[in-house]
């Protein structure tokens, strides 16, 4: 079997599956029959569901260790190649490698992960507004398919983090994170469905998930190509 062809399919197919959900959500939240699924305190359901996700993104910030074990994994078990980045410092929960040097930022004397650091701003910008908007009854504005369009295009845009790198990065990774909020809000403004809502928070999941996948992917895809790997 062809692994390659393994790899570079699996992505497209995972992509096609998020356009295709991110899609369904405008079309679902014009349903009128989804607004009978709801019920009395949904709301506060589904902001600490929304919550909830949010802070296990940040436990996943500060105790990066399966991030480290990613770089200390055999790329190409075929050939039996050792990874460099075993031999290199860990900086910013990346090799301290030419070659990762877009995935770091430097930021008052200290290295830091890119990604995670926007993940980390968006989080917490999304946290305040959760919590202003699902707990303290801030909702005027929000029932807009225009909010709900911004949201997922800046989703899509946290999914093309790996083509950008620096400051870049962070700030592609913080709109993922504060889009992921805006498209929730606004659909749940309009649908008033905890069904529709949590269909979005599932697709919200999945998204995540699938930005670390294309992350993961394409640092082992960096180590493969590296020159610095030896048998």
């Amino acid at each position: 079997m062809n692994h390659d062809r393994v790899w570079d399919f699996s992505p497209l197919a995972l992509l096609f599956v998020s356009i295709v959900g991110l899609a369904l959500v405008p079309v679902l939240v014009t349903q009128p029959r989804l607004d009978s699924f709801q019920f009395e305190g949904q709301r506060y359901l589904v902001g600490a569901l929304f919550c909830a996700v949010c802070v296990c993104g940040v436990v996943a910030v500060f105790y990066p260790a399966k991030c480290r074990r990613v770089f200390q994994h055999t790329p190409n078990p075929t050939d039996n190649a050792i990874s460099c980045s075993i031999y290199l410092r860990i900086e910013g929960h990346h090799p301290s490698c030419q070659n990762f040097l877009g995935n770091r930022i430097a930021f008052v004397g200290r290295v830091f992960c890119a990604a995670c650091s926007g993940l980390l701003v968006g989080a917490a910008i999304a946290l305040v507004g959760a919590v202003a908007y699902f707990f303290g009854g801030l909702n005027a504005g929000w029932g807009d398919i225009w909010l709900v369009a911004l949201g997922e295009i800046c989703m899509l845009l946290g999914l093309a983090q790996i083509k950008v790198a620096g400051f870049v990065k962070v700030m592609v990774n913080a709109l993922f994170v504060v889009g992921s909020f805006v498209t929730l809000a606004a659909v749940d403004a309009m649908g008033k469905s905890l069904l529709l809502d949590l269909y979005v928070l599932g697709l919200i999941v999945f998204l995540l998930w699938f930005r670390i996948f294309l992350s993961e992917l394409n640092n082992r895809r960096i180590c493969c190509g590296c020159k610095l790997s030896f048998h």
